[in-house]
C-alpha cells in the first residue's frame, strides 16, 4: 500500500509504511511554531523511523533547535533567489546506518566520469496523455518493484497530469521505451524532474538524458528558474545523467525512499535553468 498524501495543519505532508516516514513536502508559513511537534506526535503514533522536512531555508531555525539534521541545500529553489533545505530527524538507530563508502564511491564515480557531449539517439518525443496511461503503467511495472508514489495506479497518474505534473514518453515507432516528468511547482517556478523509467531491452543508450534535455527545452513554457531532482545514491547512471547536464550535487538523503522493494539512500541535484 502506498503511503498518503494529505494535509496537515495547512502543509503538505507524505507519510505511511511504505517508506516508513512523514515527509513535510511543502511548510505554509502558518504552520511554522506548530508544525514539528504535528509530524513528530504523527510518527510517534505510526512508529516511523524518520522525518524529513523540504523548507525554505528561513525556517531553518525553527528545525535545527529541535535537533533535526540538514542533509540538503538547493540554492534558490524558490522563485530563483530562496534556498531550500532537507532537514531529517531519525527515530530508529538503525534507520541512520547506510553503507557510506558504496554511496561516495557512487557518487565520485558520476562526478568525475567523462563528461563529453555524445550524440544522443533519435526516438520521438512528445507529453503523454490520458490515452496513454495503461501504457505508462506497463512501463513502469517492469522498470520498478516499488515506488514512492502510486504511478501503478490510472487513477493517480490521470489525476497528477491534469494538475501539476508533465508526463513525457518516448517512442520507438509505436512502443512507448521510455519515461520521465516534471513535477511543477508554478507558486515558486521550480520543478522536480523525475520518475524516469527506461525498458531494460533500450537501456546504455543515454535515453534519461534524452528525456531529460527535452525537458529542459520546457523552462520558458513552465516559467522553470530552478530544477531539481532525488536520484537513488546507488543508480549510477541517474546520478551521471545529471552530473552530464550541468546539475550541481545537494546532498544525500540517508535510508529516505521506498524504491524497487527497499529503502534507499537518495542523492538531491539541482540547476539553474
Amino acid at each position: 500500500m502506498n503511503d498518503r498524501i494529505e494535509y496537515l495543519n495547512h502543509s503538505l505532508i507524505q507519510h505511511g509504511k511504505h517508506s516508513n516516514r512523514v515527509y513535510l513536502m511543502k511548510l505554509d508559513p502558518r504552520d511554522c511554531a506548530t508544525i514539528i511537534n504535528s509530524i513528530e506526535e504523527l510518527a510517534l503514533q505510526y512508529e516511523y523511523t524518520k522525518i524529513i522536512a523540504k523548507i525554505p531555508s528561513k525556517y531553518d531555525s525553527f528545525f535545527e533547535c529541535s535537533y533535526y539534521e540538514k542533509e540538503a541545500t538547493i540554492p534558490g529553489l524558490y522563485d530563483g533567489n530562496e534556498d531550500a533545505s532537507f532537514w531529517c530527524k531519525y527515530l530508529n538507530d538503525l534507520r541512520k546506518q547506510a553503507d557510506f563508502e558504496m554511496i561516495q564511491s557512487a557518487l565520485d564515480i558520476a562526478l568525475h566520469s567523462n563528461h563529453a557531449q555524445k550524440s544522443l539517439p533519435s526516438y520521438f518525443f512528445r507529453s503523454t496523455i490520458p490515452e496513454d496511461i495503461p501504457s505508462m503503467i506497463a512501463l513502469y511495472k517492469q522498470v520498478f518493484e516499488s515506488y514512492p508514489f502510486p504511478i501503478f495506479e490510472q487513477s493517480f497518474l490521470l489525476e497528477t497530469m491534469l494538475s501539476n505534473v508533465y508526463y513525457y514518453g518516448l517512442w520507438d515507432h509505436e512502443k512507448l521505451i521510455a519515461l520521465s516528468s516534471i513535477e511543477l511547482d508554478p507558486d515558486h517556478e521550480n520543478a522536480e524532474m523525475t520518475d524516469f523509467a527506461v525498458l531494460p531491452e533500450y537501456r546504455g543508450q543515454n535515453l534519461a538524458l534524452l528525456l531529460l534535455r527535452h525537458m529542459e527545452e520546457k523552462k520558458e513554457e513552465l516559467s522553470i528558474k530552478t530544477a531539481y531532482t532525488i536520484a537513488r545514491s546507488n543508480s549510477i547512471g541517474m546520478n551521471k545523467t545529471f552530473a552530464k547536464s550541468g546539475y550541481s550535487f545537494a546532498g544525500t538523503l540517508f535510508n529516505n525512499t521506498q524504491i524497487s522493494g527497499s529503502i534507499e539512500s537518495m542523492n538531491v541535484w539541482y540547476k539553474s535553468l
